[in-house]
């Protein structure tokens, strides 16, 4: 919904698309069956900003907005108001830290104190290394997201990450800056902390396939100058590499045994971006498939139960990852190539699905709610205005019916959770509560 904290959100969105559908009249059919758990890529909006591109609702929801365009001029009963969502969602009015979006802000910012530069659509790997670093030691810290595909800063030079330090000094390259950490902070868990670690964080560069470009939407898939990606053998030569590296230190799922370290933190963009984006280029090739390659399923599903900064906060999901997948760029030749069915890609039930743990993750941060359902009406909540406005901009609702209609969404997210009893009765307000989602999901 906007970029604060690139927030990315898992929300069952085949039940939500149920609700918001359940009373609309018989000729507005429902949405095909989505994954058990829809992923959403949910990102946090500051003040009136808004960048509808990387912020994805999970589900074939946008044939709603076209199949109830029809009765957008009804009138819809009233969802909740916004000070009774606002009492019901306490994290919705907490202070975040800042975050500043420099496409949206172009002059140089007063920065007070650790400030993390990463890339501003959530696709840069490296980025996301040492995103999932800072959030695993819990550091307080502002940020400054780049648009590295578009307008950059004159200001700002060099690639992301980037990390300015409290005195002021600048330091770049990722594995860099996660080493540092420990030293600039020796009181939080330590993630370099042996040459063990060192050699696994080495290992990435041995076992991934050779000549392939490390892009952001399309890491190590293509080689040469084409859209053909990788032979699947290559691909499950990888697979099987890293499956045998993870068995280096059996006394635990992580790639250092029982102890989530840097390496994981090195690893893990990539990893991700390989169990969402093999299977759209080779069918059925699962890397979250326990019974072909057990200790990577084992590790998939530690990063998501044991991990709460990377289930609730960093890791990103499987539609975001093949629609970005679908985009011509450096990691393909500028040649989108043709990708497997959307059926058969993502089966249900691989290592690693579900919410993560919100619950560890919102202890100690007030600002983040404690489910993904609720973090996602948060969301809404907390940035309505910006979202009101650039709806009625891109002529997914009408002034009169998008405040509601947003309220609706909120309310049915909020409903997953057993907290609000009452649907959307009237087919105006249905279909006006479908559109948003629709609106939502581009």
């Amino acid at each position: 919904f906007g970029s604060s904290s690139y927030q990315k959100l898992q929300v069952d969105v085949q039940s939500v698309s149920s609700w918001v559908m359940a009373d609309c009249p018989g000729g507005m059919a429902r949405p095909r069956n989505t994954p058990q758990l829809g992923l959403l890529l949910c990102l946090v909006l500051v003040g009136l900003w808004l960048h509808p591109s990387p912020f994805l609702f999970v589900g074939e929801l946008t044939c709603l907005q076209r199949r109830c365009a029809t009765t957008l001029h009804g009138q819809c009963e009233e969802a909740p108001s916004w000070r009774v969502l606002e009492e019901r969602l306490p994290s919705a009015t907490c202070l975040e830290p800042r975050v500043i979006d420099s496409a949206l802000q172009p002059k140089r910012p007063k920065l007070n104190g650790l400030t993390l530069f990463r890339e501003r659509n959530g696709w840069c790997p490296y980025s996301e290394r040492v995103w999932l670093a800072f959030e695993a030691k819990s550091l307080v810290y502002e940020t400054v997201l780049i648009d590295n595909m578009g307008s950059r800063p004159t200001w700002f030079n060099g690639q992301t990450p980037q990390v300015r330090w409290e005195d002021g000094s600048t330091q770049g390259e990722s594995n860099d800056i996660i080493r540092k950490l420990d030293t600039k902070y020796p009181d939080t868990p330590k993630l370099w902390y042996s040459e063990e670690v060192t050699s696994l964080v080495d290992d990435f560069k041995r076992i991934f396939p050779k000549g392939t470009r490390p892009s952001s939407r399309a890491a190590f898939l293509f080689k040469g100058w084409g859209a053909t990606p990788v032979p699947r053998a290559e691909f499950e030569a990888t697979l099987d590499g890293v499956n045998d590296l993870l068995g280096q230190y059996d006394d635990g799922p992580f790639f250092h045994g029982e102890r989530f370290s840097a390496a994981d933190c090195v690893w893990a963009p990539f990893l991700e971006r390989y169990s969402y984006q093999l299977p759209c280029l080779h069918a059925g090739l699962q890397p979250r498939d326990s019974s072909r390659w057990p200790r990577l399923g084992a590790w998939y599903e530690a990063m998501m139960q044991l991990v709460p900064a990377y289930g609730a906060r960093v890791q990103g999901d499987d539609v975001s990852w093949r629609r970005v997948l679908q985009q011509a760029g450096f990691g393909n030749a500028g040649i989108a190539p043709q990708l497997v069915s959307e059926g058969d890609s993502a089966p249900p039930h691989l290592a690693g699905s579900g919410d993560g743990d919100w619950a560890s993750f919102a202890e100690s941060r007030p600002y983040v709610a404690r489910t993904a359902c609720e973090e996602a009406a948060a969301r809404i909540v907390r940035n309505r205005a910006a979202i009101a406005a650039d709806a009625v901009k891109q002529g997914a609702l009408q002034q009169g019916m998008v405040d509601n209609a947003l309220r609706h969404v909120a309310e049915l997210l909020l409903q997953d959770h057993g907290d609000v009893g009452a649907k959307c009765t009237d087919p105006a307000g249905a279909a006006a509560a479908a559109a948003a989602a629709a609106y939502l999901d581009e």
